[in-house]
């Protein structure tokens, strides 16, 4: 809860100040997985790394809402999260709500490895204007 209070002071304010106390609430060494596919896709390491995917991820995004977030207590390191998230793609004006879930574990409380899966990764690249051309 402290990582989505912290971001959605990060995302209202977009200071630096907030985007350290964002980054402070993930262990040093996390890893963060995020659909290949993506323009932000792949493994970002590091709070730094995670900071330069939250950075690509807002220039993407904008309007982020999570709607209905339901978390699973899987054991005591690892948590799942369940949410709708509603978006606007900034380079196209498309708005989006799709499930979204994260598989994320903890070390000494803090998230050390998240995992994000998207319902529908075309119709993300879509609202992007980022369409793989068929062929």
């Amino acid at each position: 809860m402290r990582f989505y209070e912290a971001e959605a002071g990060y995302s209202a304010s977009g200071t630096a100040a907030d985007r350290r106390i964002l980054l402070a609430t993930l262990h040093p060494n996390i890893v963060l997985y995020q659909p290949e596919s993506l323009p932000y896709g792949g493994q970002w390491q590091g709070r730094e790394g995670f900071g330069r995917w939250l950075d690509a991820f807002v220039e993407s995004w904008t309007d982020i809402t999570p709607l209905n977030p339901v978390f699973h207590t899987c054991s005591e390191e690892t948590l799942v999260s369940t949410v709708t998230m509603r978006a606007i793609a900034r380079s196209t004006g498309t708005q989006i709500e799709m499930p979204m879930c994260q598989v994320i574990r903890f070390s000494n409380d803090l998230p050390i490895e998240w995992r994000n899966f998207a319902w529908d990764t075309a119709r993300m690249r879509d609202a992007l204007g980022t369409a793989i051309a068929e062929g």
